[in-house]
């Protein structure tokens, strides 16, 4: 297989009636790398099932994300609602309203740019907004398993924060086990880390949405009308979900490995920024710290993919992408001459602001 076959199959109408009780029509099927979804009919009543694995997890933690999600959208942020969670088989199926507005970016992947720049500024000033009505959110609490969005372990050598999360994570341990993998690691984030260690405590945290890319994104018009899958949310410094944001939209990782150097768009990172800025001003320290931030975000991220693949796919390739591209490539990009070229330009856009 390779990484982007899709592992689930479809959620079927007589799996969408054991879950909810009743027969259902199914309006539309949607498979993603990491999960399964329905959008059901009955009666006149519509719903969102989302079908994913436990992956190590608490169902509080769950709970926790779909709290959030209510949360913002009772304080004006367009985040679809949850209506509940049912465990049956092993497996989480977690039920949503259905989104308003426009999938514009139905079938789009991870990585993959905005198609119009309205698009850009309206998610840097939704995702801001976001920010701000998440700030009495409660409990204030990092996410430990699944996929989590931090960058906690900086406090540490990196070899040592792998080992930190392997401690953790039983398929992290097994696939890393007998490999040369240490050297590697300090190589690519050593110095990294070293820079962002006393800068990470002084960073204003929040509630993240943890994925704020183009395909978790509705729209009407050229504005955001709705956000889904908070399956990522985590708590950590509010620079990281901008970090992830334009991680996510305007470096296009899955064409940078097959060599294309130059595959990104300082622009829209320019635009995205701004608009965020914008509408929640980033301080002196945030905007000296993001292109670290950018940088450093999928450490412990590609390492919740190497668990994933290898702990619950069982995939080798994909395992093997995870660890050595997402982990490790990522990173030995940015200390390229392109990595270089681009970390400038994301120097000058916080200058600029």
């Amino acid at each position: 297989m390779g990484v982007t076959d899709r592992y689930w199959g479809p959620i079927e109408p007589a799996e969408a009636a054991a879950v909810l009780g009743r027969p259902v029509e199914i309006v539309s099927q949607h498979l993603r790398w990491l999960f399964a979804v329905a959008h059901c009919r009955w009666n006149g009543t519509e719903m969102i099932v989302k079908r994913q694995p436990q992956m190590g997890r608490d169902i509080e933690q769950l709970r926790w994300q779909h709290a959030l999600a209510n949360f913002l959208a009772d304080r004006g942020v367009p985040a679809v609602r949850s209506r509940g969670i049912v465990v049956r088989d092993g497996l989480w199926y977690e039920l949503f309203d259905v989104a308003r507005g426009a999938d514009v970016y139905a079938g789009v992947d991870t990585w993959e740019p905005f198609r119009s720049d309205a698009h850009v500024r309206a998610a840097g000033e939704t995702l801001a907004a976001l920010h701000e009505a998440g700030t009495e959110f409660a409990p204030r609490r990092p996410q430990t398993g699944g996929f989590v969005v931090q960058l906690g372990l900086v406090d540490q050598a990196p070899a040592d924060a792998v080992d930190a999360l392997a401690g953790r994570r039983p398929a992290v341990a097994g696939y890393l086990s007998g490999q040369d993998w240490r050297a590697p690691v300090e190589l690519a984030y050593a110095e990294l880390f070293d820079r962002l260690r006393p800068v990470l405590p002084n960073l204003p945290t929040a509630p993240l949405h943890g994925d704020w890319q183009t395909n978790n994104l509705f729209f009407r018009g050229d504005e955001v009308s709705a956000i889904i899958d908070f399956h990522q949310a985590d708590y950590a410094p509010r620079l990281l979900d901008l970090a992830v944001a334009v991680e996510r939209n305007c470096f296009f990782w899955n064409r940078i490995s097959e060599g294309e150097d130059d595959a990104y768009d300082l622009r829209h990172a320019g635009l995205l920024v701004a608009a965020y800025h914008g509408h929640a001003q980033l301080s002196t320290a945030e905007r000296a710290a993001l292109p670290d931030i950018l940088a450093a975000c999928q450490f412990e991220y590609g390492i919740s993919f190497l668990d994933y693949y290898w702990g619950i796919e069982r995939d080798r390739e994909k395992a093997d992408w995870a660890w050595h591209t997402f982990v490790l490539g990522h990173a030995e990009w940015w200390q390229s001459p392109a990595g270089g070229r681009a970390r400038d330009g994301i120097e000058r856009i916080c200058t600029a602001l």
